[in-house]
This record gives C-alpha cells, structure tokens and sequence, in this order.
C-alpha cells in the first residue's frame, strides 16, 4: 500500500497493509522525502497489536527497511515530521519473493545485452563501409 503526502511539524502519515505470516515472514518499507533538507523524519512499523515493532530517524531522500511478519493482521508504517513541511511518499508491503526480483535483474540483463549489441553493430557498420569507400 501507499500514501504522500505534504507533512509539516507534528504532522503525520500512517500508510496501512494486510499482510498474512502464511505467505510472508518479511514485510518492507520504504520512503522518499522530496527535499529532505530542514525536516525532522521518523518512522515507525507498527504491528496488528499496535506495538511499535521498529522506529528509524530518517535523514536521506531514500529510505528502505526490513521487518519481521510475526502474526498476521495489519501493520502500519507511521511516518512523523517534526520539522518543516516537506513531501514524503510513504509504501509498505510484503518483501517480493526471489522469482519477482529476478525478473527485474533478466530485464536489465537483456537490456544491456541489447544495447551492447548496437553498439557493437554501428562499429561493424561503420568498418565495412570503410572498407567499402577504400
């Protein structure tokens, strides 16, 4: 699931997910501040028992994070400024299983293997037809 929003000071974002221990034991996060300078960001998980699981202080424009699925329900990322209004976009979800992310690296894989063979093909091209004009 995910949520943006502009949060000034004292302001918060909560971004909610069900998720289910039978089909993952991983959740993650992830957040992005858009000009991060002068804001003041934490970010909590927080569990189907409303226990916070996991708090970081964010600092950088990209955030990820990782955290344990103990008992199924909803969990809920809680993002906090306490410093000047910025934009944050907030996404909290179950972590992809290893064939998804592979996927993503089969794609890029072809892709520079794509592009390299252009490059290597405009070489070819521009050889032969020196070869021609000689």
């Amino acid at each position: 699931m995910k949520s943006d929003g502009d949060i000034s000071n004292e302001q918060n974002l909560i971004v909610e997910v069900e998720l289910d221990r039978n089909k993952t034991q991983t959740g993650i996060y992830a957040i992005q501040i858009i000009d991060p300078a002068g804001a003041e960001v934490n970010v909590s998980i927080i569990d189907p028992f409303n226990s916070v699981i996991e708090t970081q202080t964010v600092n950088e424009e990209v955030f990820e994070g990782l955290f344990d699925v103990a008992t199924s329900g909803t969990y809920k990322l809680l993002i906090e400024n306490k410093g000047e209004q910025v934009k944050i976009f907030g996404v909290i979800g179950p972590e992809p299983d290893e064939g998804k992310r592979s996927l993503g690296f089969i794609s890029l894989y072809i892709l520079a293997v794509g592009l390299i063979g252009m490059v290597a093909l405009a070489i070819y091209m521009v050889i032969n037809r020196k070869k021609l004009i000689s």
